[in-house]
């Protein structure tokens, strides 16, 4: 099968969007797909077992405001000629143009949404006003769209009631991510229990409360560490932030990690906290966790709560507050027993459930089935 897939976000990119196509792209060559991956133009080194398309900017926003006829994108999908041609994440230019591309041309489109927003999905289309108009005349030309979540599919569902919508969860390769293997990190640092946060250093992924919660937690284990991976606008703030409350020994930033290094990263460290405060889809750092062998604390919010059950696959924290981020994770500090517990059945999950060898197969089925719908 010839597939195409269409992202804003690729690595070098971080986030789960980038991550999700990186899986899915990998597993569908490894299963002798003919893969595409076409993305924005961007610096990136790495060679790729599948063809890796950059387009500059304007080559997709011309689609926007032009009518489709021979347009740059039109004439990539005709060289190319794709069986199905796989939209990622609904609301970028990239993604826009080429399903309008796709789907004025007749191939075969699957879009995956990979958003789940806010609170009020009827207030965010006010707000929105004339602008969601356009957005669900494109969207609602797909032949069927993939929701990583429950949340993320009655977000979509609110754009285009129309569309045929499918659930299917994003992946983790469960061999990558593994109880077993290097703990590099760990032996680097002189810390007894280490705190790890994996994720883009915004507001909305909360790292500011699991950096104030610290003050707590190292007030009663002075041996305690938090180690932060990623990047963002609030990195600078979080560091001044754990500097003023005495903590620059005990909070690492490592700044982007690459992927031979991330697995590491999880096998080194106690605990992953995830004290999101809206707009988790899913949760792909959730699932990496849960593969390496740690317990997750998380907030309570979109789709972690479907990752996620209450003390059985990790802990979901009662309140997004620095104190109650510290008494979970505090409570857990003290209570191993039910750490292994709780990690081994996290384990057990993700590879029934979460597996690529899994989730691989209900994507192919999607593919074959709007391949029977445009003939």
């Amino acid at each position: 099968m010839k597939v195409v897939l269409v992202t804003e976000w690729f690595p070098p990119d971080i986030g789960g969007v980038a991550a999700h196509v990186r899986d899915l792209a990998l597993s569908l060559s490894a299963r002798k797909h003919e893969v595409y991956v076409i993305t924005r133009k961007k610096d990136r080194k790495r060679e790729w077992p599948f063809e890796l398309i950059e387009l500059e900017y304007t080559d997709y926003l011309k689609t926007l405001y032009s009518i489709p006829g021979n347009t740059p994108l039109k004439k990539l999908l005709k060289k190319i000629d794709p069986d199905v041609v796989h939209i990622h994440h609904a609301f970028t230019p990239i993604s826009l143009a080429f399903t309008l591309t796709s789907t004025l041309n007749d191939y075969p489109t699957v879009l995956t949404n990979h958003s789940a927003y806010l609170y009020d999905y009827n207030a965010l289309l006010k707000a929105l006003g004339y602008v969601a108009f356009p957005v669900r005349r494109v969207l609602k030309r797909v032949d069927k769209i993939i929701a990583v979540s429950d949340v993320a599919a009655k977000f979509i569902k609110s754009f285009v009631p129309s569309v045929p919508i499918e659930v299917i969860p994003n992946g983790v390769d469960v061999k990558k991510f593994n109880p077993r293997g290097s703990k590099k990190l760990r032996r680097s640092l002189n810390s007894d229990f280490i705190i790890l946060y994996v994720g883009r250093l915004v507001y909305r992924k909360g790292v500011h409360y699991l950096i104030d919660s610290m003050a707590f937690i190292t007030n009663e284990h002075p041996k305690s560490a938090l180690v932060i991976v990623g990047d963002g606008p609030l990195k600078r703030h979080l560091k001044e932030r754990a500097s003023e409350l005495g903590l620059d020994k005990l909070v690492l930033f490592l700044g982007k990690v690459t992927d031979d290094e991330l697995p590491d990263v999880y096998r080194s460290s106690d605990v992953l906290v995830m004290p999101s405060l809206y707009g988790e889809s899913q949760g792909i750092v959730a699932l990496e966790g849960m593969a390496s062998g740690l317990p997750v604390i998380a907030s309570p919010v979109g789709g972690l709560r479907e990752v996620i059950t209450d003390r059985v696959t990790g802990l979901l924290l009662e309140s997004i507050s620095p104190r109650s981020i510290a008494n979970t994770v505090l409570m857990l500090h003290s209570n191993p027993l039910l750490s292994k517990k709780i990690s081994k059945k996290a384990r057990e999950i993700v590879e029934k459930k979460y597996s690529w060898d899994v989730i691989i197969p209900k994507v192919e089925r999607v593919y074959e089935e709007v391949m029977l719908m445009s003939h």
